[in-house]
């Protein structure tokens, strides 16, 4: 895959967190919810840093498991 496939994963992890920011700014917080896209954000920016590496990845939402896949010290994706 490609960079600008890496790009788009990381736009998606950026709409997660923002969807999520916003519900945490909101009187009525929804915790659960918040949480859900938090991890989303999270899974999806991991992948984004898979894909620009170039290693493939299972489906998978077990974020230890995809973060372990990325070499030691990966920090690329610091934008």
């Amino acid at each position: 895959m490609s960079e600008s496939e890496s790009q788009r994963w990381l736009g998606f992890a950026r709409s997660d967190l923002e969807a999520a920011e916003t519900l945490l700014a909101s009187p009525d917080h929804y915790p659960r919810q918040v949480c859900f896209l938090a991890q989303q954000a999270i899974e999806k920016a991991l992948k984004a840093a898979l894909i620009l590496e170039q290693i493939v990845f299972p489906f998978s939402h077990d974020l230890d498991r995809l973060r372990n896949m990325l070499p030691a010290g990966w920090q690329k994706l610091s934008k």
